[in-house]
């Protein structure tokens, strides 16, 4: 007789209760399933008890088949060691967590998992029988004995058990009387009961799909599967496997990527394309505040009870949240948000943005106080407001930590810092000091071993060239400009990249304006950016149905917010400067998709989460200790849930503009600062950098040394940032064989010349020395309170 050892690891189910509920499946296996199919089985409850016990025991166990019973997914230790010590032996697991969730007890997950592995143990079982989708055409449907009724249970003394199918189900045509299942519903062959889904392999697409009808809870149930969580029989994957046993797998889903079929066609999952758009130095509350007006769900700014600052400086003169936000305040605007600032900013419940913005503009006017504390009205910025009218917005969306911009964008493509919170300056030689430092690996590096395909698509100069894996790799395709973005959506959805990550212009340049809403430019650019994002993708039908695009925001840029930023955990051992167990201020963030509701999402999430979902979507290993197991309750949020509607929907825009009627268009500035800011000058002088390091490994000497120019008498000379912007855009798009604008001729201007040392640094001839910056200010000769 086959048999199914069961292994409880729960801290919760007495030993007593697990051989009640066996007792009760054994039952229905003899009576109930056997008689019809003429094959049967037994569960068998031994091996260790509880979450702690020795895994060395398992091996002892003497059973065909292997079903564990573990607290939750997110403590699963076993997998690893069943594929190490006991290859061949099929296996199921039934989550505690996933079935509370789901709404089903836990014994009716035992049974249902317990008669699949007695029906196609190996996982390689299909029937041939009609397209759900299209009765005319054929396909091979996967032999599962609950799937299609799996929200269907009867009670055997006491204990709760899966509906399942007979013999019947898996044969053409209805005969009259005959039960196509146990519990005997409507079922049609080859069909699905409310609740249940099936899969199956169409051979003339060469693909695995899946049938739910539409039927949100069996949407739900199947997401928590191809998750990698829930009710899903996680089997040893078919990569390593004889082709006898081809369909066996690491969870059925999984089956395309092991047949070389493409990964962005796994059953069920809607989503081909996940878009980031990450947009700089905003708040939610300064953002998206004013929206809790018309949608009270929204965690926003409530008119009777805003925010107050008080600006101790100022006899504590109380500044509010009004809405009276400006997209351009003034070409000097400076807003800190340096770590050191971030921490006192949110001290004592959020009380000292003002205090922080005093601290640094000692003799700035009132009312640029008050900007700090401003929120845009509903409307104002079109193009964000509209999105956020029309689909998910989450509001408990925080920065990866407390401070300024390398250091989250670092977490949403890497998922650490490696311990900096700091950035540089823009003078050379400090700058020098994270260059190659960064050489942890990417999400980018986790989808190449999958063979998924990502680009970076950029304005201008990408920050992301920081991180050593991704500059090796920016005069390859992987990076292009944003016309070709626009390009790549006009075409098959098909050949679109499964992952993108679209950086804005960070400074005006040989490509266009400054438009990432970094303050103090204004954020009118930045809306056209996010509209032309969305039209392009909403104009290819195909793309815009299999496409999730998240916009979001690095930091707060020192913009007020009401929401303490809560707990988190690590994201590795690099904890010297910082613990990293909180996160930063929050920002918006916005689910666009039409397979998304239209509403508020209240989910914890942060830059990580990011990493999370694609990790879990297309079965990576977890990137940072936030996206992994261990880190418990404080696990990164997924936002794989709120991917939820049952088929897309057709009441979202065909397109959004920014010529809406807004107050702000009628300030008709241009909204350009009067210097580049440190964090533009340290982009400029780390994209020079990358200059001088390619131009020496291809045997080619740089013209001149970073920062400098050519005078007339052959001579260097300091040259304007903003001429040093333009001249690196250009040697870049040459480098690439891109053909771009003439540059426009900048003057030079000599300037004073900078220091090229540091205050208790000693550099190295070579610029080497790399020591850890310590979490107090930025690290370089001057502080702006910009990043």
């Amino acid at each position: 007789m086959y048999q199914i050892s069961v292994v409880n690891r729960t801290s919760c189910i007495a030993d007593r209760e697990m051989h009640r509920v066996a007792r009760a499946i054994n039952r229905q296996i003899a009576e109930d399933f056997e008689p019809y199919w003429a094959f049967g089985g037994r569960l068998r409850v031994e091996g260790p008890v509880g979450p702690n016990t020795d895994l060395t025991q398992l091996k002892e166990l003497r059973g065909d088949a292997i079903l564990y019973v573990l607290d939750s997914a997110a403590s699963n230790d076993v997998l690893g060691y069943h594929d190490q010590n006991l290859a061949g032996i099929p296996y199921g697991f039934v989550y505690l967590d996933l079935c509370k969730i789901l709404g089903e007890e836990w014994p009716t997950t035992l049974s249902h998992e317990a008669l699949e592995l007695i029906g196609d143990p190996q996982c390689n079982l299909l029937v041939q029988g009609a397209d759900p989708n299209d009765n005319n055409r054929t396909v091979y449907h996967f032999f599962e004995m609950c799937d299609a009724v799996q929200a269907q249970t009867y009670v055997i003394d006491g204990v709760t058990v899966s509906n399942f199918v007979l013999p019947h189900y898996f044969t053409p045509g209805e005969e009259e009387g005959a039960r196509n299942d146990f519990c005997g519903t409507d079922l049609k062959s080859f069909g699905v009961s409310s609740g249940g889904y099936i899969g199956y392999f169409d051979p003339a697409k060469g693909q695995y799909s899946q049938f739910f009808a539409n039927d949100a809870l069996a949407r739900q149930r199947l997401d928590a599967k191809t998750g990698g969580l829930g009710r899903v029989v996680r089997r040893s994957s078919m990569q390593n496997e004889p082709a006898s046993r081809k369909f066996q797998l690491a969870g059925r889903f999984a089956a395309t990527a092991a047949k070389g079929v493409d990964v962005n066609t796994l059953p069920g999952d809607p989503i081909r394309h996940v878009i980031v758009l990450m947009m700089e130095n905003r708040s939610f509350d300064h953002m998206l505040g004013a929206l809790q007006a018309s949608n009270p769900d929204i965690d926003g700014v409530d008119p009777q009870k805003p925010g107050v600052n008080l600006d101790a400086k100022k006899d504590n003169a109380p500044h509010k949240q009004t809405p009276t936000a400006a997209q351009f305040v003034s070409k000097d605007f400076k807003v800190p948000h340096e770590f050191e600032n971030v921490t006192r900013q949110i001290a004592d419940g959020m009380a000292h943005f003002v205090d922080e913005f005093r601290h640094e503009n000692a003799t700035a006017p009132a009312a640029e106080a008050d900007q700090v504390m401003a929120y845009f009205k509903d409307g104002d910025l079109p193009a964000l407001h509209a999105l956020a009218k029309s689909f998910t917005v989450c509001d408990r969306w925080f920065s990866s930590m407390p401070g300024p911009t390398w250091p989250n964008r670092l977490f949403v493509h890497s998922g650490t810092s490696l311990g900096d919170v700091l950035m540089p300056d823009g003078v050379i030689d400090t700058v020098r000091m994270f260059f190659g430092r960064y050489t942890q690996r990417t999400i980018y590096d986790e989808l190449n071993d999958k063979s998924i395909s990502w680009k970076i698509y950029h304005g201008g100069v990408p920050q992301s060239i920081v991180l050593s894996r991704l500059k090796r790799l920016y005069f390859t395709d992987s990076f292009q400009e944003m016309d070709a973005f626009f390009d790549n959506c006009k075409g098959a959805e098909s050949d679109f990249p499964a992952y993108s990550f679209i950086e804005p212009r960070y400074f005006d340049g040989l490509h266009g304006d400054e438009n990432d809403q970094h303050s103090p430019t204004g954020v009118m650019a930045g809306e056209t950016l996010i509209a032309d994002v969305y039209n392009a993708i909403r104009a290819n039908q195909a793309l815009w149905e299999s496409t999730l695009l998240v916009v979001t925001y690095d930091e707060h840029g020192g913009f007020y917010d009401h929401v303490v930023p809560p707990a988190t955990v690590a994201p590795d051992e690099n904890t010297d400067n910082f613990s990293f167990n909180q996160l930063g201020v929050r920002v918006p963030a916005v689910l666009v998709s039409p397979w998304v509701a239209k509403g508020v999402d209240h989910t914890l999430y942060d830059h990580t989460s990011v990493l999370r979902y694609v990790c879990e979507k297309w079965g990576l290993s977890p990137i940072c200790h936030r996206t992994a197991s261990a880190a418990g309750e404080h696990k990164s949020g997924t936002f794989a849930s709120s991917v939820s509607q049952p088929k897309p929907r057709t009441d979202t825009p065909e397109r959004i503009s920014t010529c809406a009627q807004s107050s702000l268009m009628a300030q008709n500035q241009k909204g350009t600062p009067s210097t580049f800011h440190d964090a533009q000058t340290a982009l400029v002088s780390y994209a020079e950098l990358v200059r001088q390091e390619r131009e020496r490994t291809t045997g080619r000497l740089a013209a001149t040394r970073p920062g400098l120019a050519m005078r007339g008498n052959g001579k260097t000379a300091p040259v304007s940032v903003s001429a040093r912007a333009k001249a690196i855009e250009k040697w870049f798009a040459q480098e690439r064989g891109s053909a771009r604008p003439a540059i426009i001729a900048a003057p030079i201007s000599v300037q004073p010349v900078i220091s090229m040392s540091m205050p208790g640094k000693k550099m190295t001839s070579g610029g080497q020395h790399k020591p850890r910056p310590k979490a107090k200010g930025r690290i370089g000769t001057s502080r702006s309170g910009r990043s």
